[in-house]
């Protein structure tokens, strides 16, 4: 009988062992093909995962360190960093969002494209399953890529789309924000939603001059109401109700603003956000400050 036992136990673990599959890895996730055949990835232990300062800029120059710890450096979420805790959203939460929609399992997330039939062969949004984080299957670290998108504005369009529908927030008192390399703890690009936490922004916001901000335009933020080191430049959608396109002004900004040699540090401060105003104008915003765009937008 214990023979038995003994050889029973023994063909459970070679099943087991036989049937356990590799975590996905970054390719496969970047192309949606999780569905079978690889496991999301559940542990990040960030053994050997350290800083990554950027390279030196500004005059006198000066070195940034993002907060994301990685192994490989100024690559993103590439398979040497699956063990690191700034790809948990890569290969954990997007992986898992993939696998569940193309698997017809319940779930909270919510792609910008159907993929029950299959990936299509382009990258998509994704709302994931907190619906608090948007990213995208094109695998970039931060908001200085976003124009390596094709649908660079996708992420942000999802985001309204999901206000408007009040999933988990509203028009009315959400908001999306998008944080600067500087700031930033994750190496995948994602967007929060959130709401947010006073009406001081929306307010500032509602009190402006419509007509003057039919472009980017710096908008003052005075203290105390805003703590030093906010800054941003917005831009408002005519009409209310709509939603507002914001990578056009990221990549304007960084291109005429920031990008001119020789290479100051601003750049790794630019972020993003959208919120509407108490008349339902969505405003456009490039968040230019030593803060992130997620305290002005979700936390102020």
């Amino acid at each position: 009988m214990k023979f038995k036992s003994g050889i029973i136990a023994a063909l459970m673990v070679a099943l087991v062992i036989e049937t356990s599959a590799d975590d996905c890895s970054s390719d496969e996730i970047s192309r949606m093909d999780v569905a079978t055949g690889c496991d999301c990835a559940t542990s990040f232990p960030d053994t050997n995962c350290d800083t990554c300062p950027l390279q030196a800029c500004g005059s006198p120059q000066k070195m940034i360190t993002p907060n994301g710890h990685l192994k490989t450096c100024g690559q993103g979420c590439v398979d040497s960093n699956s063990d690191c805790d700034a790809c948990f959203i890569w290969f954990k939460s997007l992986c898992s969002c993939i696998k569940r929609l193309e698997n017809g399992d319940n779930t909270d997330c919510i792609s910008s494209d159907d993929l029950s039939q299959g990936p299509p062969p382009y990258p998509v949004w994704m709302l994931l399953n907190s619906r608090t984080l948007i990213t995208t299957t094109k695998l970039i670290p931060g908001i200085l890529e976003l124009d390596q998108v094709k649908d660079s504005d996708g992420g942000f369009r999802l985001g309204q789309e999901v206000l408007q529908q009040n999933i988990k927030y509203s028009r009315d008192t959400g908001a999306l924000a998008l944080n600067s390399v500087a700031t930033r703890n994750e190496e995948q690009i994602h967007i929060h939603l959130c709401n947010t936490q006073t009406d001081k922004l929306r307010d500032l916001l509602s009190k402006l001059k419509r007509s003057d901000y039919d472009k980017l335009k710096s908008v003052t933020l005075p203290t105390p109401d805003f703590k030093p080191g906010f800054a941003m430049s917005c831009r408002i959608a005519s009409i209310p109700g709509t939603i507002v396109d914001v990578a056009r002004d990221i990549n304007n900004y960084l291109q005429t603003t920031v990008l001119k040699p020789p290479q100051s540090c601003d750049q790794y401060y630019v972020g993003a956000g959208v919120i509407t105003d108490k008349y339902d104008h969505s405003w456009a915003c490039v968040t230019t400050g030593t803060r992130a765009a997620e305290e002005l937008f979700c936390h102020t």
